[in-house]
């Protein structure tokens, strides 16, 4: 009896050991996933690549760089790690707007940048998911990129009326992506990448899936892979 006694607290101690390690552990692996005690890996390098985006990809030429509020960079913690472009087509003379943001997954991929678009002119009239292909120069596999970007439509209200089609999706090196759960689809991920691309839209010409069309397979070589 006095045996089983004396083992006791030697158990207990080796099970606060246990108990602790584990935590620690766990603490480590997290802080690591999430960078909390460091830069992320790549994402200076992806910065950089993305800032390398030419003005001028094919017919469509940038009117220099927009700056985003404080409050939005902030709140997003990309002061640092976007564009913010105005797209003009040389031969239509079609506007496009268009940012993209590389930064942290729990915070880019959460908000919804339809909510912050437009104001009491305009209502949000839908919202689905489309595809947005092009060719890759592949002359042997003579393959496709298949990209697939939610698009939102809005209505303004005012006498001048007109419609805004919105687009955005999320990317992880491979591909933008329209997903019902981005936090879970991308979760393995420390950065990603949004796009957010707006334009006006008529019967005939939905302008920001054009600039999409046309400037993507380009946009797809300052992408780089996450980690």
């Amino acid at each position: 009896m006095s045996n089983e006694k004396s083992k006791s607290p030697f158990q207990l101690y080796i099970g606060i050991v246990i108990a602790i390690a584990i935590l620690s552990t766990i603490t480590v692996y997290i802080g690591v996933k999430t960078a909390r005690w460091s830069n992320f890996s790549g994402i200076d390098e992806a910065r950089k690549k993305l800032k390398e985006l030419p003005l001028t990809i094919g017919d469509w030429t940038a009117e220099g760089e927009n700056k985003l509020s404080d409050e939005d960079t902030k709140s997003l913690q990309i002061q640092d790690s976007y564009i913010s472009r105005r797209y003009k087509n040389a031969k239509t003379q079609s506007i496009v707007y268009i940012t993209i943001m590389v930064g942290k997954t729990g915070i880019i991929v959460v908000h919804s940048p339809e909510i912050c678009f437009g104001g009491r002119d305009y209502k949000k009239d839908a919202k689905g998911r489309i595809s947005v292909n092009f060719p890759i120069l592949d002359f042997v596999s003579k393959a496709t990129d298949e990209n697939t970007l939610w698009k939102v439509k809005f209505i303004n209200n005012s006498a001048r009326g007109g419609i805004i089609s919105f687009y955005y999706g999320v990317n992880a090196g491979n591909g933008w992506v329209a997903d019902e759960n981005p936090r879970g689809k991308f979760m393995s991920f420390r950065y990603v990448y949004k796009i957010q691309v707006q334009a006006s839209e008529n019967d005939q010409d939905d302008i920001a899936k054009t600039f999409l069309t046309d400037c993507l397979p380009t946009i797809r070589n300052y992408i780089l892979p996450c980690r």
